[in-house]
């Protein structure tokens, strides 16, 4: 009787899976049709952090640079020229993921077209992909064109080369995530354990972690249970993570638990999103500091003493949050 009601059980999250994977399949592992690009075409490759002339320019002791949150194409060059002529002296700057909307040969024309001429074609970029610029399917694959256009540094591990990685300055290290090529468990396990190490071995430099899916989900029904499961702990290291993919901004300190061992430092993480398309914040949270509505930006200065964090409408200009560690 009792293998009877275990069997009903079996069978009933069989078919309940069955059933919610066929009304969902087209937006899970679903690819909309490419569009088709009519006119001139340009190979892209923009510049990184692999190349060595690159990053030993970048060894000074005081480093200007932006972050930008989802942009899925709707920025245009004048967005980019807007913030070229606002902060001229920035050394470089960062996207988190979703650049384009589609990993698509149109998307990445309309991408190059976006910034080229206004001084984000050639500032250095440290980019990671998001859950737009992978493959929908069963198994999510990263177009080899993506790692083209983003020669990324090869310093993470082998299944996620170019794709989580770390870039060293004399006062902070940057170390990114690629959160939507996670699909094994043993995917989070061997990234999980890198980070760890990674942050560890930045010793007394100032730790940045860069990731698109946020580990403390800011709007409504977007929770990242694996990714908090992975990186909550790992994360207790890191000074800030910024992330992406909840398009709204949200700021939230995290005082970890002391540990008797170690001295424990609070972890800022920080939410933010560059594109037109904004999802309200969650009702109930305990965030510092928390804005929607319109695309944001974070603006950096790092000294050998100090992270100046300020965020930014992205046009208008006006400030929404300033933090400093």
């Amino acid at each position: 009787m009792q293998r009877k009601i275990w069997l009903i059980i079996l069978s009933s999250f069989l078919v309940g899976g069955a059933i919610v994977c066929t009304i969902r399949w087209k937006a899970w592992f679903g690819n909309p049709p490419e569009p088709i690009w009519e006119g001139d075409t340009i190979q892209l490759q923009l510049n990184t952090f692999a190349n060595e002339y690159t990053l030993q320019r970048m060894q000074k002791d005081t480093l200007q640079f932006i972050i930008l949150g989802d942009i899925h194409n709707q920025l245009e060059n004048y967005d980019y020229a807007l913030l070229a002529e606002r902060h001229p002296n920035v050394d470089f700057y960062a996207q988190l993921g979703d650049w384009m909307e589609r990993p698509y040969f149109y998307y990445e024309q309309m991408l190059y077209r976006s910034i080229v001429g206004t001084g984000f074609d050639t500032l250095p970029v440290i980019s990671i992909p998001g859950n737009h610029e992978h493959r929908k399917g069963i198994i999510k694959q990263l177009p080899k064109q993506w790692k083209t256009i983003f020669p990324n540094p090869s310093n993470g591990i082998d299944r996620f080369e170019g794709t989580s990685y770390f870039v060293d300055f004399p006062q902070m290290r940057i170390i990114t995530i690629n959160t939507d090529g996670l699909q094994w468990l043993s995917d989070y396990t061997r990234v999980g354990l890198w980070l760890k190490q990674t942050l560890r071995e930045a010793k007394d430099k100032y730790t940045i972690v860069m990731m698109h899916h946020p580990v403390f989900s800011t709007a409504k029904g977007r929770q990242n249970p694996c990714i908090w499961l992975s990186f909550y702990g790992a994360l207790r290291e890191a000074d800030v993570v910024f992330s992406g993919h909840d398009h709204n901004y949200a700021r939230k300190l995290v005082k970890y638990k002391e540990r008797f061992w170690v001295e424990q430092q609070p972890t800022l993480y920080i939410a933010t999103n560059a594109s037109k398309k904004t999802y309200s914040i969650k009702e109930k949270n305990n965030y510092e500091c928390s804005f929607s509505g319109e695309a944001v930006y974070e603006y950096i200065v790092a000294t050998k003493n100090t992270l100046y964090i300020y965020t930014y409408k992205l046009q208008s200009g006006e400030q929404i949050d300033e933090v400093k560690i």
